[in-house]
């Protein structure tokens, strides 16, 4: 069976895929799991956010919605009614713990970069070299993409991504329409976010 495949792949029959070793999947399960955690993070603060504005409590000017400035501000509310008082330390409180838990990730995160191999670690070193990728972004590529250096052109990269614009062609016909969407959604929406930040000064 070895033999075939490797006679398979020699004549391009099959196509060689990258296949994470126990660490790297770790990491992507680091990854995954961060993601989450700023999921619920942005729910916690919509439900919290809403429920200040039904009754009328909006920041001051200049704070930043969840700054240090805008929390302290969050805290100093008040209600004359115990069940809204207890609405709003419940809804708080998950807020908090959301911003807790996303902060004990990126420390795990740290942690599991050191034990990746050299060459897997200066790409993340890499990427950060580049404007508006931080630490996270680049430990995301990396977690998603695996070693960059098996695809052989960006436009083979961006494809894996499903950020490539989807074609319907037939014969002398040519017609390609919105981005296909079918790699990972989450290496898309990191690469995307970070071009488009990119044209920024």
């Amino acid at each position: 069976m070895r033999r075939s495949w490797r006679a398979a792949t020699g004549r391009g029959d099959l196509t060689p895929v990258w296949v994470p070793d126990a660490a790297q999947e770790a990491l992507r399960d680091l990854v995954r799991a961060r993601l989450a955690a700023k999921r619920d993070q942005l729910r916690a603060r919509n439900r919290l956010g809403k429920f200040l504005l039904r009754h009328g409590r909006r920041a001051p000017k200049g704070a930043t919605a969840w700054s240090t400035k805008h929390l302290v501000w969050v805290k100093r509310q008040t209600f004359e009614q115990a069940a809204q008082q207890a609405t709003l330390v419940d809804y708080l409180h998950e807020v908090e713990h959301a911003a807790d838990r996303i902060e004990r990730l990126e420390r795990s995160t740290d942690a599991a970069i050191e034990t990746l191999p050299r060459k897997l670690h200066e790409v993340i070193d890499a990427l950060q070299s580049l404007r508006w990728i931080a630490k996270i972004s680049a430990v995301s590529i990396m977690a998603k993409v695996g070693e960059l250096s098996r695809f052989e052109s960006a436009r083979q990269l961006m494809g894996y991504s499903g950020a490539v614009s989807r074609e319907h062609s037939s014969g002398q016909r040519i017609q390609r329409g919105a981005i296909s969407k079918t790699g990972n959604a989450h290496l898309r929406r990191i690469v995307i976010e970070a071009a488009w930040a990119y044209r920024q000064p």
